[in-house]
C-alpha cells in the first residue's frame, strides 16, 4: 500500500544547506587529494611499493582513530571540532604545495625519495588522522539539523554530493590540475577545505544530548559505544552485513582493472567509463530513494539493494561483454546508493544521538578494516579461479548475506530512542559498506 506523504519538508533549510556547502567542500577537498597523492608519489618514487606504501600508511588512522576521533566528537561541540578539521586539512594540504615548491616532487634539494616517501607518508596519515574527526562531527551535525522523518532526504543529498565531488570532480580535476603543475591540485584541495571552513562557521554552535554512557575514562566510553554496537540486534545485523558487503566489494575492486583491460580486452582510456556507469546509477538512486519510500519500507528496500547487488556482479561475472559490464555496473551504482541512504539513515535512528559519534566510527572502522581482506581474497581468487570468477563468488556471497538478514530488515524499522519519530519523509551517508 502506497505511504502518505507528509504534509511539510524538514530538509532544505538554511542550516541543512550550510551543512550540505560544508560536505561539497571537504569532499571535493578529498577528492582532489586521493588523486593527487598517488600522482605526487610516482613522482618521487614510481615503484610499486613505495605506492603501496603511502596509500596503507594513509589509510591506517581510520582503523586507529576513527572510534577515539568518534569519543571526541561525542564529548565536545561539533561544530567547532568540524571547524578544526577543515582548517587543519587546508594546512596540511598547503604544506605539501610548500613541499613541492621546495624539491619534493623532482626528488631534488633534500628530498631524496626515501625521505619523500617518509614525507608523505607523514603527510598523508595526518590528513586522514583529521578527517576521521571531520567525518564523525559531520554525522552528528547532520542529526542536529535535520529531524528524523528528513533523515532519507538528507542521506540522500549527501550521497549526491559524494558522488559528484568525490568520485567525479574531485579525481577529474586533478588529474588534469596536476598535468599543469604539480602543486596546483593541493592548492585547489586547499581551498575547498576553507569554503567548508567558512560554510561551517556560519551554523550556530549546538551543544550534544546529555550522554548517561558518558564517563571521565575515554576508553570506557569507546567501550560503551562498541557495546551498543554489538549488544542492539538492529546495529548488529546492520554492521554484519556491511562487513560482508564491503568485503565482496573490495574483492572485485581489486581486480576491476584487469576486468576492463584483459577479459573485456577494453583500451585503458575506457576503464574509467565503468566507474562513470557506477556514479551515474549512485546518482540516481539518491534521485529515486524517496519514491521507493512512498511503496516499500526502508528495511524491505535494503533487502531489495542487496540483490540488485548480488545481481549486478553474477552478470559480470558470468556475461563478460562490454555492454554487460556498463549496465551492471549502473545497477551496482543504483543499488549501492540505494543500501548507503538507508543503511546510514538506519544505523542514525537506532543510535541515540549522545553516543552517534562513537557508532558511526565503528561503522567506519568495520567497513575500512575489512577491505584490505576483501582485496587480498580478490586478488588471490582471480590469480588461481581467474578474473570473472572474483565477480562471480562475490555475486554469490551477497546473496547468501542478502537471505541471512531479509527477515530481519523486512520485518523491522528503528526509529531510534524516539519512538514517537513521524514516518521517514519519502520525497528524499554515507558510506555504510556498499560503495564501489
Amino acid at each position: 500500500m502506497p505511504r502518505s506523504e507528509p504534509a511539510s519538508l524538514p530538509v532544505g533549510g538554511q542550516e541543512f544547506r550550510r551543512l550540505v556547502l560544508s560536505w561539497t567542500g571537504s569532499m571535493t577537498g578529498d577528492g582532489i587529494r586521493v588523486v593527487a597523492l598517488p600522482l605526487l608519489t610516482v613522482s618521487v618514487d614510481p615503484s610499486p611499493g613505495a605506492v603501496g606504501l603511502v596509500a596503507a600508511i594513509t589509510a591506517l588512522p581510520w582503523l586507529l582513530l576513527a572510534v577515539p576521533a568518534g569519543v571526541l566528537v561525542d564529548r565536545r561541540n561539533a561544530r567547532t571540532l568540524l571547524v578544526v578539521a577543515h582548517l587543519l586539512r587546508a594546512l596540511l594540504t598547503l604544506a605539501v604545495v610548500g613541499l613541492i615548491a621546495g624539491g619534493l616532487a623532482r626528488g631534488g634539494g633534500p628530498f631524496s625519495p626515501g625521505v619523500g616517501i617518509a614525507t608523505l607518508c607523514v603527510v598523508g596519515f595526518a590528513i586522514t588522522a583529521v578527517e576521521t574527526m571531520g567525518d564523525a562531527a559531520s554525522q552528528t551535525l547532520l542529526l542536529r539539523v535535520v529531524p528524523r522523518n528528513g533523515l532519507e532526504r538528507a542521506n540522500a543529498r549527501f550521497v549526491t554530493v559524494e558522488t559528484l565531488a568525490l568520485d567525479l570532480a574531485g579525481p577529474l580535476s586533478a588529474g588534469v590540475l596536476f598535468v599543469l603543475a604539480p602543486w596546483l591540485p593541493f592548492a585547489f584541495s586547499a581551498a575547498a577545505f576553507l569554503v567548508a571552513t567558512a560554510a561551517v562557521l556560519r551554523l550556530p554552535a549546538t551543544r550534544g544530548d546529555p550522554d548517561t554512557t558518558s564517563t571521565d575514562h575515554p576508553l570506557a566510553d569507546i567501550r560503551a559505544g562498541l557495546s551498543r554496537l554489538v549488544r542492539d540486534d538492529v546495529l548488529r545485523t546492520l554492521v554484519l552485513t556491511v562487513a560482508v558487503l564491503a568485503m565482496a566489494n573490495a574483492a572485485a575492486d581489486a581486480v576491476l582493472v584487469l576486468y576492463s583491460t584483459q577479459v573485456l580486452a577494453m583500451p585503458e582510456q575506457f576503464y574509467p567509463t565503468l566507474l562513470a556507469a557506477y556514479s551515474v546509477g549512485t546518482l540516481l538512486a539518491a534521485a529515486l530513494v524517496g519514491r521507493f519510500l512512498r511503496r516499500l519500507r526502508g528495511g524491505q528496500i535494503m533487502v531489495l539493494a542487496i540483490a540488485g547487488l548480488a545481481l549486478a556482479m553474477v552478470l559480470l561475472g558470468l556475461w563478460p561483454a562490454v555492454g554487460v559490464a556498463l549496465a551492471a555496473y549502473a545497477l551496482l551504482g543504483l543499488a549501492g546508493g540505494t543500501w548507503n541512504v538507508l543503511s546510514a539513515t538506519r544505523r542514525q535512528r537506532q543510535t541515540p544521538h549522545a553516543m552517534i559519534g562513537r557508532v558511526s566510527s565503528a561503522f567506519r572502522v568495520v567497513a575500512w578494516g575489512v577491505l584490505p581482506i576483501g582485496a587480498g581474497l580478490g586478488g588471490t581468487l582471480g590469480e588461481h579461479l581467474g578474473v570473472p570468477m572474483v565477480f562471480l563468488i562475490a555475486g554469490v556471497v551477497t546473496a547468501v548475506a542478502g537471505l541471512a538478514v531479509a527477515r530481519s530488515f523486512w520485518s523491522t524499522e528503528p526509529r531510534g530512542m524516539d519512538d514517537e519519530a513521524p514516518a521517514p519523509d519519502p520525497t528524499g551517508g554515507t558510506g555504510d559498506g556498499a560503495g564501489r
